[in-house]
Order: C-alpha cells, then sequence, then structure tokens
C-alpha cells in the first residue's frame, strides 16, 4: 500500500506529548478528520486515460484502470462501490483535470460509502479530493508549491460538477479544533505528568516499568477528552483527526475506535464462511 507516514502522538515521549497537548487544548488549529474509506491515487496518463495507484507497483509506465482497482477489492460490495465512484470521477473531470496528461503528479482520494466501514460511523457516498503529490519509485511523497497550487483549483472545480451526483465530490474537509482549556483535560493531563515526573526523578516516563502503563493511561485519556470535546460522535466511532506542527505530521485516533474496530474485524473475519475443500464427507 501508498501509506502515508504520520506519528501517533500517543507514542510520542511525554516532554513532546506536553507540547503537541498545549498545541491541540489551546492552539485551535486546523486539522483534518479521518475517515474509513478507500484511498486511491489518481492521474492521467500521457494516452490520455485515467491511471490509479494503491501500491508501489502501480506506478509504472503502464496505465492501472479503474477495474484493475476495484477488483482487488476483498468484497463483491466494496468492489462495485470503487468501481462506481471512479467512474463518475472519470466522466464528471476528463476534461477539467488541472494537471496535464503525463504529468507526474498523483492527486489522493478518498472513496466514501456505507459499505465501506469496519467500525466507524456510517459515511455518505463520497470522493474526498486531499492532496497532489510527487510519488517516487518506493511510493515516498513529496510536494512542492506548484503542486498544491494546481491542486487548489479542484475546490472550484468540484463545486463546478457537483450537482445530483451518486458521489458527493468534496475538497479536503477540515476542522478549526475550540480551545477547552476550561473543561480540564490539559491541566489534569498536566498534573499526571508532573506526579510521575516525581517519581521517575529526571528519567523518561515512557521508559520505566510501572511507570509507562500510567503514563500510556493517561495519554489515552488526553486523545479521548480531546476527541469527545471537538466531535459529535462517540470516540467508539470516530477515527480521529490528523494534522502537521513543525514539519511532522501526527494522527490522534481514540483508544476505544481501536479497540472497537479490533473486535468489529475479528467479528467479519468468524462470520467468513469455511472452505469445503479437503473436507471429509
Amino acid at each position: 500500500m501508498l501509506l502515508e507516514k504520520r506519528k501517533s502522538i500517543s507514542n510520542l515521549g511525554a516532554e513532546s506529548l506536553r507540547e503537541i497537548a498545549d498545541y491541540l487544548c489551546h492552539g485551535e488549529p486546523i486539522v483534518r478528520p479521518i475517515f474509513e474509506c478507500v484511498k486511491v491515487f489518481v492521474r492521467i496518463h500521457k494516452s490520455g486515460s485515467f491511471t490509479y495507484a494503491r501500491h508501489p507497483y502501480d506506478l509504472g509506465t503502464k496505465a492501472v484502470h479503474a477495474r484493475d482497482i476495484s477488483s482487488r477489492m476483498n468484497c463483491q460490495d466494496r468492489a462495485e462501490v470503487v468501481q462506481e465512484a471512479l467512474e463518475q470521477l472519470e466522466e464528471q473531470l476528463v476534461s477539467s483535470w488541472p494537471f496535464s496528461p503525463g504529468s507526474s503528479s498523483w492527486t489522493l482520494i478518498e472513496i466514501l460509502h456505507p459499505d465501506i466501514r469496519i467500525a466507524g460511523c456510517e459515511n455518505s457516498p463520497a470522493i474526498i479530493f486531499r492532496k497532489a503529490v510527487r510519488l517516487n519509485h518506493r511510493g515516498e511523497h513529496s510536494a512542492t508549491a506548484l503542486t498544491e497550487k494546481i491542486f487548489s483549483s479542484f475546490e472550484s472545480i468540484l463545486k463546478e460538477n457537483n450537482d445530483d451526483l451518486p458521489f458527493d465530490m468534496v475538497f479536503d474537509p477540515q476542522l478549526r479544533l475550540e480551545n477547552i482549556s476550561g473543561t480540564g483535560t490539559y491541566s489534569e493531563f498536566i498534573d499526571s505528568l508532573e506526579g510521575m515526573n516525581f517519581l521517575a526523578d529526571g528519567k523518561d516516563i515512557s521508559l520505566i516499568n510501572g511507570l509507562n502503563s500510567y503514563y500510556a493511561q493517561a495519554s489515552d485519556k488526553l486523545v479521548e477528552d480531546i476527541c469527545s470535546s471537538n466531535f459529535g460522535i462517540c470516540n467508539k466511532t470516530n477515527p480521529g483527526f490528523y494534522f502537521s506542527l513543525a514539519g511532522n505530521d501526527y494522527v490522534v485516533r481514540p483508544k476505544s475506535f481501536q479497540h472497537n474496530k479490533r473486535i468489529a474485524t475479528e467479528e467479519k473475519k468468524q462470520k467468513k464462511p469455511l472452505s469445503i475443500f479437503g473436507m471429509i464427507r
């Protein structure tokens, strides 16, 4: 998969997390909500047809068509959703795609649909246009000011091509976090850190047996409180959000959602029918 690399704030050391907590609780930053979705990179091939990528081996010179991508889905319903979404994209945007045919810039889209769900809320059908990047042969992302400027033109293009379609086409949804200084979320987290720092005697809390579990509980509660204060949905069904700070990308995901997702995944595995091959009658 062509994965995006982000650090989970739950895995940060105490001092780094203290800085992040202050920023998220008081700085009112712009963040991007996470959705359960199918991610696909898109560009127009030099031949004039759309080509897609979900793995590094899709990045060669040969065009990868919508049917190639949809056929890889692990269930028929999801395959049909992806196929329909990509067909709509091609039909609506072939004449207004802002990047030239053969351009090395890929646009990341996220396909949302009720059939694309594990543990999160049920999303309405939508195609989210997230960003444009260059991808090297290993699938590593890079972007330039020009790429970002051209990508921003999607915002007006999508508004002109969004009338009564099966999938809403949405430009990079964002959310401004609230200043939650009056809720006690930050002060409670800092009080927990101060108590653990006293016991740690100058050492890294997260590396000390007996304290690392308390530190994990404090960081998990911080995440739960930040999410519940900013989203109108239960944390068990909230995949979280991501943001950038000082050149680094971070993800914030409630532990309760991760637990709920693990349970839902195991239940789906158990519901798969057993193979009859090799059975003795």
